[in-house]
């Protein structure tokens, strides 16, 4: 059965120490300073500290007549646990007003690589990622390089903004680079590191900000079609293939690269597409003409890109032969306008207009393509207008008819008749 330490008086009434068995502080055993006294009728025995810590008993007799005036007073601290309690929550608020100071004081590439960016690796693609990167190391952090979030106003976004436009970047770049600010500092509002809106919201900045068009109006007829896919088959049989796919099928080009083996249904001729830019899976239709491409590609495993680079893994770009086979057979000769050029995108937009001029629905193309709203697919109303055209007309001959007792025959029945 162990012994109970041993205690000894010192000069200093109510400071008491004990040896430690082994340690030296100076040539003299290590000691172990504790207070004694009465507290509420009973007798309470607290540490100190060791010697060697720096402990000295005149400084321990100080703190004793500190707590028993404290008892007397009625306030304050009356034990060495009751003080360290007190001790360890000044500090606690104190590390806590330090931590915020840091908050506040944050960069904004540093809030964007600490918290921002490993949230968007998580969900989202990896050309997103990549675009987002570009759009902070690029335009944003080389004006606002160093600075607290919290001190960023309007004069560094003109800042920004002005580059942007010096170095003649488009109107919808300008608005994606600012939506990416947007979305940082909303975060890190919700985190806690900046207060108020974004200074990018204020009114008088977005009323400044360019006008953006970018739809895309060209597609191509069925003779650019051809011609177009003729001369990729020459470049790229997998372009040529990835080209048609987009005019039969109306993928995007991401929806293509994260094209798998398992996702081609060949018994109910269709696509599942996965990972799209809305983030929703959907079923598209495939026509017999993208199936017998498909089938000839030798279909291969569950999880096997259907369409990969050279290494056998996921295609991240395409290939600037399509650029070169578009100027190869002169299908933006004297184009000047950047929303009639034919890209890669163009193909998409063809798919859009062949189905409606055959007489599909935009309601029915709005789910074909994916699209969030309706209000994106009616950009390809005027396609159809033909065929508003030549229904006008059948109304107005209708009304004729009724006057004059004749009869009418109906527009579905004249366009399908063989005369």
């Amino acid at each position: 059965m162990s012994k109970s330490p041993q205690f000894h008086k010192t000069e200093f009434k109510g400071v008491r120490y004990r040896k430690h068995a082994t340690r030296k502080h100076g040539v003299q055993p290590d000691r172990y300073y504790v207070l004694t006294y009465k507290i509420d009728g009973k007798t309470k025995t607290e540490a100190v500290g060791w010697a060697s810590e720096g402990i000295k008993p005149s400084e321990a007799f100080e703190l004793h007549c500190k707590l028993k005036e404290n008892r007397k007073k009625g306030f304050g601290p009356r034990t060495i646990a009751e003080m360290r309690a007190e001790g360890d929550e000044e500090r606690s608020e104190r590390e806590a007003e330090q931590r915020r100071q840091a908050r506040l004081n944050i960069s904004f590439k540093d809030y964007f690589e600490q918290y921002y960016l490993p949230e968007v690796e998580l969900a989202n693609r990896p050309e997103t990622v990549d675009k987002t990167k570009i759009q902070v190391n690029i335009w944003i952090d080389p004006v606002v390089e160093g600075l607290p979030m919290r001190e960023i106003g309007l004069e560094y976004l003109k800042r920004i903004r002005a580059n942007l436009n010096r170095k003649k970047r488009s109107p919808r770049t300008i608005q994606y680079v600012f939506i990416t600010f947007n979305a940082i500092w909303n975060m890190a509002r919700e985190d806690g590191f900046v207060e108020g809106e974004s200074p990018a919201k204020k009114r008088s900045f977005r009323k400044t900000m360019p006008k953006v068009d970018n739809r895309r109006e060209r597609f191509l007829t069925r003779g650019e079609e051809d011609k177009l896919l003729e001369e990729l088959s020459r470049r790229s049989q997998q372009l040529h293939d990835m080209a048609l796919l987009s005019i039969e099928c109306g993928l995007r080009r991401g929806e293509m690269f994260a094209l798998t083996w398992d996702c081609v249904d060949f018994d109910s001729d269709t696509l599942h597409l996965r990972r799209t830019k809305s983030d929703k899976s959907r079923w598209v239709p495939v026509t017999q003409r993208a199936k017998s491409m498909l089938q000839e590609r030798a279909p291969g495993n569950t999880g096997e890109f259907v369409f990969k680079d050279r290494f056998g893994r996921q295609l991240v770009a395409l290939s600037n032969s399509f650029d070169k086979a578009v100027n190869r057979i002169g299908l933006n000769d004297g184009v000047t306008d950047r929303k009639m050029r034919v890209v890669f995108h163009s193909l998409r937009h063809s798919y859009a207009s062949n189905f409606l001029k055959a007489g599909g629905s935009l309601y029915a193309l709005s789910k074909l393509m994916g699209h969030g709203s309706i209000n994106v697919t009616e950009r390809y109303g005027h396609l159809a207008n033909d065929d508003l055209v030549a229904a006008v007309k059948q109304m107005e001959a209708s009304r004729t008819a009724e006057k004059t007792g004749g009869k009418v025959v109906p527009l579905h029945k004249a366009q399908g008749s063989s005369e």
